[in-house]
């Protein structure tokens, strides 16, 4: 993916979060002319041949849960000409008028645009393939296997005895892929088990009722294997069904990509990053978290994640492997600290500042980001000193975070109404947290007066309140002149309890006091991060 084609996916990706909000807010609109309670809209997906709950709303305007069927006994299609979007769900007759024709013409105008920009968003109207590798003993089977899933979902099989001609287009990350494979021994799939290692798709087995031969593939990660003897095509169905979140989500939900940012060299991004990240894989043991060294000075984080004074690849190396791939990644400045928590390493050489910030870097750096999303729930990538440079711009508007570190005194709060407004401008207000970092210091000033210095409207009052990590110089010293995470040498520290906070503040995970306090019904309806 080029950089422009990263910036028009971009653009139309903003488009679609437009009409998202217009469909509500007719919807919205609808509820409340026909004064009905609420309503809700089913939207038709024709490669999985099925209607799919997509929103329920009231007439204010609330977002509710999906009500039963039984509560909705009438339904209006939307379709134009042959072309069918969804419907809408209602639980009583309405009186037709021409304002709600209008109106529902103009929802379906909505539609018909956005599955255009999703046409354009996937690059075709299909948002997955499916392919159907066997053995050469199961060639028939795996025809009239391929007849039923093309009848079960208007998309087409590909159907192979091997895997390897179709490699390329498998790991395109531009649409996901489903692989059944259909065995009648462990052979065909040992055979290629390193390949499905490396693969990030869903995977379902049709094999012999052998509970070994289950195990193995479940060892590989392939977490669907159905019995031969048992098997029926609806199975398949069911399982893509139930996975269809993650298929319709190459970024899955939840997942978060966060740049931190800082005001002036030295104010702690590094450090902060690097212990945000460390607290993560310690806390959610079940999430991937990468942290991406992308400073723009000389890096310093391999000598407190490595170990490593003069790492022999660094970011610059990784890049240009063009691929995410964690065994090659491994190899070309890539490193695993934990199971679960893996770093970059930042430039070493003054010289790759100037390469880092070529437009032929970036694109290959959002094309791995983008790839590598896909394993990795959380990916922190420390900027380092914040700045309107082409590479730092690019990464601030694909990001879903942008944590920009301040102290409270003169110099910095300067900087901080200045660079504030860049983002402001650009559209990335939304995304900007300030953690002030140091806030206790000498020097600091009062946040009523950084209100009264920046002299900005109540709309645009910047928040210092909500995340502030203390000057805990004792701990912190410690752990530089020994090259050491706080998050690791000092836990009960004041700094790792502050970071903490923000981090549950956040809701990136919880303690396990706040857990034994939620009620059962509070748990279940908790955000999945």
């Amino acid at each position: 993916m080029t950089l422009d084609d990263f910036k028009d996916k971009l653009d139309s990706n903003k488009e679609n979060s437009i009409l998202n909000t217009q469909i509500q807010e007719a919807l919205e609109l609808f509820a409340d002319l026909t004064n009905l309670d609420d309503i809700s809209y089913y939207k038709y997906e024709y490669e999985y041949n099925n209607f799919f709950h997509n929103l329920t709303i009231d007439k204010d305007g609330n977002v509710l849960d999906e009500k039963s069927h039984e509560d909705q006994k009438y339904k209006i299609t939307l379709r134009k000409d042959k072309l069918v979007y969804g419907y809408i769900s209602i639980n009583k007759r309405i009186k037709s008028s021409s304002i709600i024709k209008k109106l529902l013409n103009k929802l379906i105008k909505y539609l018909n645009k956005q599955k255009e920009l999703e046409k354009k968003l996937l690059g075709s109207d299909v948002s997955f393939n499916i392919f159907l590798f066997h053995d050469d003993t199961l060639d028939m089977f795996a025809q009239n296997l391929k007849g039923g899933l093309e009848g079960l979902f208007n998309v087409d099989v590909i159907v192979d005895n091997s895997i390897e001609k179709h490699i390329s287009t498998i790991k395109n990350k531009e649409t996901k892929h489903i692989i059944v494979y259909l065995i009648d021994d462990e052979r065909n799939i040992k055979k290629y088990e390193s390949v499905i290692k490396s693969l990030n798709e869903l995977i379902i087995v049709i094999g012999p009722n052998d509970h070994k031969l289950s195990m193995y593939c479940g060892k590989l990660g392939i977490q669907n294997y159905i019995s031969i003897n048992e098997f029926k095509a609806e199975a398949i169905k069911e399982i893509i069904l139930n996975t269809r979140n993650e298929l319709l989500n190459k970024n899955k939900y939840g997942n978060k990509i966060i740049a931190l940012s800082g005001i002036s060299g030295g104010i702690g991004t590094t450090t902060i990053g690097m212990n945000m990240s460390d607290l993560l894989s310690q806390n959610l043991p079940d999430k991937n978290i990468l942290y991406i060294d992308l400073s723009t000075t000389k890096a310093v984080s391999n000598l407190f994640l490595q170990k490593n004074p003069l790492p022999n690849k660094t970011i610059v190396d990784l890049i240009n492997t063009s691929e995410f791939h964690l065994e090659n990644n491994l190899q070309n400045g890539l490193s695993k600290i934990r199971e679960n928590f893996y770093c970059v390493t930042g430039i070493q050489k003054h010289i790759d500042k100037e390469y880092i910030e070529k437009d032929v870097f970036i694109s290959k750096l959002l094309e791995y980001v983008s790839n590598s999303s896909d394993y990795f729930n959380f990916i922190i990538i420390d900027l380092g000193l914040a700045d309107a440079s082409n590479l730092k711009t690019t990464i601030y508007d694909i990001v879903n975070e942008i944590w920009l570190l301040t102290e409270m005194n003169l110099p910095h709060i300067s900087k901080v109404k200045t660079f504030y407004s860049l983002m402001k401008r650009a559209g990335l207000k939304e995304k900007i947290s300030f953690i002030v970092n140091r806030y206790d210091s000498q020097n600091a000033i009062s946040v009523n007066d950084v209100t009264s210095i920046l002299n900005m409207t109540s709309g645009d009052k910047i928040q210092f309140d909500d995340y502030k990590i203390p000057n805990d110089y004792k701990t912190l010293g410690k752990c530089w002149n020994y090259c050491e995470l706080a998050s690791q040498s000092a836990k009960e520290s004041l700094f790792i309890e502050k970071l903490e906070d923000i981090l549950k503040k956040k809701e990136f995970y919880y303690s396990e006091d706040k857990k034994s306090k939620e009620g059962f019904f509070s748990s279940l309806f908790k955000k999945s991060k």
